[in-house]
């Protein structure tokens, strides 16, 4: 899928209830991403079967805002044909996402990953990529779901099990955006950020 007018590679992160999982790690990547000003990456997150409008869990606000990242004004976004169609890279919270995800739309089969896998081939095949889609197309080639890749909800658990969950996340999210980021420099003829 292209970018859209104005150029911007949207990245979607799905899990559940968008309420703890994607939007945590849609929040570590907005941290990620003001590393980078004018880079034109769009961020967002939604959950396959959100109630729309609920705000983050409390016990994610805070694991999130103890790794500099805010879910303060985060409200539920539910997963639709329309956030599907409109990504270019679509991150699983876990593989249970996936069918939801290609339900709305086949062909967002090619650019869907669980966030761990994609995590895993972006550090690897970064350096070959020329542009963010290229980085997709490299990930649907090489991709491998390997067991763990699932990342745990930590809905109705401890605290700690929150924070395991936000650490887990930026330990993956940071190295997605550093290689989209480096894969547009790479690929863009404008000025690198």
């Amino acid at each position: 899928m292209p970018p859209d007018a104005d150029g911007a590679f949207g990245v979607l992160f799905v899990c559940t209830g968008n309420i703890c999982r994607s939007p945590t790690a849609e929040a570590l990547a907005r941290r990620e991403l003001a590393r980078y000003p004018g880079a034109p990456i769009q961020l967002s997150s939604a959950g396959s079967h959100a109630l729309e409008g609920h705000p983050a869990a409390s016990r994610s606000m805070l694991a999130a805002s103890s790794r500099g990242a805010s879910l303060e004004r985060h409200f539920a976004r539910e997963l639709t044909r329309r956030r599907v169609r409109g990504a270019d890279l679509i991150l699983c919270m876990a593989a249970e996402h996936r069918p939801f995800v290609v339900s709305y739309d086949r062909a967002a089969a090619s650019r869907t990953f669980l966030l761990a896998s994609f995590a895993r081939v972006a550090s690897q095949w970064d350096w070959l990529a020329t542009s963010p889609a290229d980085l997709v197309g490299l990930a649907a080639e090489h991709a491998r779901e390997q067991p763990g890749d699932d990342i745990d909800d930590p809905l109705g658990r401890s605290s700690e099990a929150y924070a395991a969950c936000a650490e887990r996340l930026d330990s993956l999210v940071t190295p997605v955006i550093a290689a989209l980021v480096k894969a547009r420099s790479v690929g863009s003829q404008g000025p690198t950020w």
